[in-house]
């Protein structure tokens, strides 16, 4: 199992009481999955959530969709920990499994028997070939006509737009947190999980959807580093 800073309950913690709940347009990133996926693929069945975290986007979509049932994948324990007591509520309508996606994915589920997969703030932990692997499998697991959607942190295109993200997002959080802002800057130049992204850029990464097959792909929404891409089999 691949080893990350994810592991570690201080990180797993912080990201989900002083970062989850801050991320710019959190709310506007979880409905334009939605309206994406209702255009698209209308009441999907079967989900699967890849590098669930607490079960964020896991909840929004069993919740929307009653009929649905999940798995939810994610290498953290804290993590899959966190997941199994927020999504307490849907335990008759989840499976929670600590595992790690930078191995195949193919055992969780049968080859066209998955609806709708999602990912949030996940996928960029892995080097940009085991991405399009991931890719290749979200693919080859969906049903014709079943949908991908990434809700992730992507690289800017030049040094000088990710000085300009890095200090608005600094901003966001200082406001959402309601603390100091050199705080706040400090923590997050030197936070432990940074050296576990692997970013690209999202219109490289819609490209590589494209290559692999599916329609429709593309970026559906962004703010800066952050963007909400995918496509349909």
């Amino acid at each position: 199992m691949t080893t990350t800073n994810w592991q570690r309950q201080d990180v797993t913690q912080h990201y989900l009481e002083q970062i989850r709940g801050g991320i710019p347009f959190g709310a506007e990133q979880a409905k334009i999955m939605l309206q994406v996926i209702n255009f698209f693929t209308p009441n999907p069945k079967r989900i699967m959530d890849l590098g669930c975290g607490n079960g964020f986007l896991a909840e929004i979509l069993l919740k929307t969709y009653p009929d649905a049932s999940a798995i939810l994948l994610d290498h953290s324990k804290p993590m899959v920990q966190a997941a199994r007591k927020n999504m307490n509520e849907y335990s008759n309508r989840c499976e929670i499994i600590h595992a790690d996606f930078s191995n195949s994915i193919k055992e969780f589920a049968e080859l066209n028997s998955i609806n709708c997969i999602v990912s949030g703030f996940a996928i960029h932990h892995l080097t940009h070939e085991k991405k399009k692997e991931l890719y290749r499998e979200i693919y080859n697991l969906l049903v014709d006509g079943g949908i991908f959607i990434n809700i992730e942190h992507t690289a800017s295109a030049t040094p000088k737009i990710e000085r300009l993200y890095d200090e608005l997002f600094i901003d966001h959080l200082s406001i959402h947190n309601k603390r100091d802002r050199q705080e706040v800057a400090k923590e997050y130049y030197n936070r432990p999980d940074k050296e576990d992204n692997i970013l690209e850029r999202v219109d490289i990464q819609v490209n590589w959807l494209r290559e692999i097959g599916f329609k429709h792909s593309d970026c559906y929404f962004k703010w800066m580093e952050l963007a909400v891409f995918g496509g349909v089999k």
